[in-house]
């Protein structure tokens, strides 16, 4: 049997082979704990001290930003929710939070949460590009908001947000600013210290590092206490011993997006193209979502007409071929495109596949075979059914 075709990069990624192997001294070996006052437990804390700044390095992060490692993005943004809340919110009574209407859900659940306690969350609406705009930011900015959170791109349709307007605004009505960087992590060419905003978060798993690692950036001069505290680790910021495996991991993962930023930026997005080329080709019928956005270089959202997205994702599955049709963190792409104005049936048959700095061109060539021959089969079913 052939092995399996893995589309859905931007839910998790593989961890590369070279980040493994060098994983298995620091279960070995440096498992003390580094907060620990004997001399075998500081064995390991040049490496942790090295770790940190190769992080800040690949993120290019200013040198006084605080960096906060975590066990996934979800707690960093919870950190981000909970620090908010005690540190502003309860102080300034600007109990108003925002995110986007096509959000994620550890953004969704930290919002609603708060609203337990006497917060009032908002959803932004999107265009017709899936991209939330200034305008529907001026439109729901209020004296009390003091809160915007969102993802810089969509997972599942690749979007990308135009995060700049939206930021330099924020910062004009004195609003502080929260934007999770997963999925543009070594996808885009950015700068950590050229956003404007006030809390950066990310999930390493998304980076080909194992589940286990995540974080958070605060920018110099913004009050966030931490989500865990016992005051003995990474200064007080985040209690728990650290991951050490994680924490190494995470460090060669962003070591290893610098090395293949150009091949994302070039390679992929061709194999992206020719993707899509291919599947137009074969399926005329087939709706290629949001070309005229922008969007991630390996993300690709397809509308099958006359296909139920569950029905082919399964079909898909069993001959080898991963896509998604979203659910679990994310939303289901369904709901994502109807918020953009999609027709809703046109909407049912959706998919989202993500290219990985791993995928083949052969790969892409026997995934496009497996979808067209898995789409017309099911079309054909459909039309005896009716």
């Amino acid at each position: 049997m052939e092995k399996p075709i893995y589309l859905d990069n931007n839910t998790i990624t593989r961890p590369s082979d070279a980040l493994i192997s060098e994983l298995l001294p620091f279960y070995k070996r440096h498992w003390k704990c580094v907060a620990t006052p004997y001399h075998f437990g500081k064995e390991p804390l040049l490496s942790v001290n090295s770790s940190f700044e190769a992080i800040r390095k690949g993120a290019h992060a200013h040198d006084k930003d605080r960096f906060i490692f975590t066990s996934c993005g979800a707690e960093a943004i919870s950190q981000v929710f909970h620090g908010v809340y005690l540190d502003h919110i309860a102080s300034t009574g600007k109990n108003h939070l925002l995110t986007t209407c096509v959000e994620e859900a550890p953004i969704l659940m930290s919002m609603k949460r708060l609203e337990k306690v006497g917060c009032h969350g908002k959803m932004l609406p999107v265009n017709e590009k899936g991209q939330c705009v200034k305008a529907a930011l001026e439109e729901a900015i209020n004296p009390r908001v003091s809160l915007l959170s969102m993802s810089w791109a969509s997972g599942l349709t690749g979007v990308i947000h135009p995060i700049q307007d939206l930021a330099e605004y924020c910062k004009e009505k004195e609003i502080m600013m929260h934007l999770d960087i997963s999925d543009v992590l070594g996808k885009l060419y950015f700068r950590i210290q050229d956003l404007p905003v006030d809390f950066i978060t990310f999930d390493g798993d998304r980076l080909h590092a194992p589940r286990g690692a995540g974080g958070l950036f605060i920018r110099n001069g913004t009050e966030l206490g931490p989500l865990i505290a016992d005051g003995t680790q990474q200064e007080g910021e985040r209690g728990g011993s650290l991951n050490l495996p994680a924490l190494f991991s995470l460090k060669t993962a962003f070591q290893q997006l610098e090395e293949h930023a150009d091949f994302m930026a070039i390679e992929i997005a061709r194999l992206r193209g020719k993707f899509e080329n291919s599947i137009s080709h074969q399926i005329p019928e087939a709706k290629i979502l949001y070309k005229k956005a922008q969007r991630l270089p390996n993300t690709s959202a397809i509308a099958f007409p006359g296909v139920c997205a569950e029905a082919l994702a399964l079909v898909l599955a069993q001959q080898g071929v991963i896509g998604t049709f979203g659910g679990g963190r994310m939303q289901k792409l369904e709901h994502l495109l109807i918020a953009s104005g999609i027709e809703p049936l046109l909407a049912k048959g959706a998919m989202s596949f993500a290219l990985s700095r791993e995928t083949t061109e052969e790969e892409i060539d026997r995934a496009v075979g497996i979808i067209v021959d898995s789409v017309k089969s099911l079309q054909a079913c459909s039309k005896e059914l009716i």
